[in-house]
């Protein structure tokens, strides 16, 4: 007898609802790559210091011009290494937070169409609590007028 709660934007709510869940796997993905760039930046800084050990003249030891400048070399390249690792790091952190941000704004508009919904199914019900309170009353006029005639 009552009519059903339709909420108009459903479908709007639900392409946000989409594009929250598509974020949140955004955010998951960036977040991995974060943990691998932060842990191919850990080993490349243990290359580099490595290298550093190994590369300390030792008492008594005689290295040739060739075998320094093997060294040198060596040491450059791990040192490098380790700078990109440390900028690819870096890259990965600011969008793992660009990635935060646009889930949030995700979160935000689909939480936004909720709370719309919320309150047109708090309208709907409190109308049809009136309009059933309206035909009991009824109800009881006619039986009252019944029982007084």
């Amino acid at each position: 007898m009552s009519a059903s709660f339709r909420f108009r934007l459903e479908p709007v709510r639900r392409v946000r609802q989409r594009a929250e869940d598509d974020a949140k796997a955004d955010l998951a993905d960036a977040l991995r790559r974060e943990d691998d760039a932060r842990r191919r930046h850990r080993a490349a800084l243990a290359r580099a210091h490595a290298a550093r050990g190994q590369h300390r003249r030792r008492p008594g030891q005689a290295l040739s011009g060739a075998d320094l400048r093997a060294g040198e070399v060596f040491l450059l390249r791990t040192a490098d290494d380790a700078s990109r690792q440390e900028l690819e790091l870096e890259r990965q952190i600011q969008e793992s937070l660009a990635r935060r941000a646009l889930l949030a704004d995700a979160a935000r508009d689909r939480q936004a169409l909720d709370r719309l919904r919320e309150r047109r199914l708090a309208d709907h019900e409190a109308h049809e609590r009136r309009v059933e309170q309206e035909q009991l009353d009824e109800i009881a006029l006619v039986l009252h007028r019944r029982s007084a005639a």
